[in-house]
């Protein structure tokens, strides 16, 4: 199956990737990947698909093919893990900027804690869970500290709903791979972290989770964000061997 991502190209000078000109424009530095994506002309606070490794840890091989912008990393903790992150842009519609982050784990230990941590956010005044239903996404309003509904896998961040609002973000985890996502406030920033990985990892393993992230007009944000997670869902989850 064609991955539905968006013809971009990027470019990398030390360790700051950037892409074309072209939608959907983004800068990350590889050194930071917590700090994640930041896209262009979007204003103040929005950060995408950030990797928390618990700790500095700056790439040991990074590399362009195609599309995807790939790196990485050996955290310097006694997890001894090997994570690979993969940056790609998503097809979105007009007037919506979409990624996924392809994460993979394994480690050199017998056994080893997995869990890893994707990071988005936002200047934001609100949240709302997102839930794929028969009669089409269902959206309740979520608080920082809540646990997750069992059959939530995204998150609406937005700032209003008007056509002067700031732009909403979406942050959906693939239904296979879902865990447990936490959403806190910092100021005026409301964070998303997905965490993946949530059993021991083993010798000889490998863990692949995705995360998509989407920036978009906040007017229509539910249907923009619907169609999103519908195809988001609908695409085949990586393999975990």
């Amino acid at each position: 199956m064609t991955h539905p991502s968006a013809p971009v190209g990027w470019s990398l000078a030390g360790t700051v990737a950037s892409t074309a000109a072209s939608a959907p424009a983004a800068t990350l530095d590889l050194a930071t990947p917590a700090a994640g994506l930041e896209p262009a002309g979007l204003g103040r606070g929005i950060r995408l698909l950030g990797v928390d490794l618990r700790g500095p840890c700056g790439p040991l091989e990074r590399w362009i093919r195609g599309a995807d912008l790939i790196a990485v990393y050996e955290p310097d903790d006694p997890r001894r893990l090997r994570a690979t992150a993969l940056w790609r842009p998503w097809l979105a519609p007009t007037g919506v900027a979409a990624w996924e982050l392809l994460l993979s784990a394994q480690t050199a230990l017998v056994s080893s804690d997995s869990a890893l941590a994707v990071v988005s956010e936002a200047v934001a005044t609100e949240a709302a869970w997102g839930e794929s239903t028969p009669a089409g996404w269902r959206w309740t309003r979520a608080e920082p500290g809540q646990p997750r509904p069992a059959r939530a896998t995204s998150v609406l961040v937005r700032a209003g709903h008007g056509a002067d609002a700031r732009p909403s973000l979406l942050v959906a985890v693939h239904p296979d791979d879902v865990r447990h996502i936490d959403i806190d406030r910092a100021g005026d920033l409301l964070r998303v972290r997905c965490w993946l990985f949530s059993t021991a990892i083993e010798k000889g393993q490998l863990f692949r989770s995705r995360v998509l992230a989407a920036v978009g007009p906040a007017r229509d944000d539910e249907a923009w964000a619907g169609g999103l997670g519908s195809a988001f869902a609908a695409a085949p989850p990586p393999l975990t061997t």
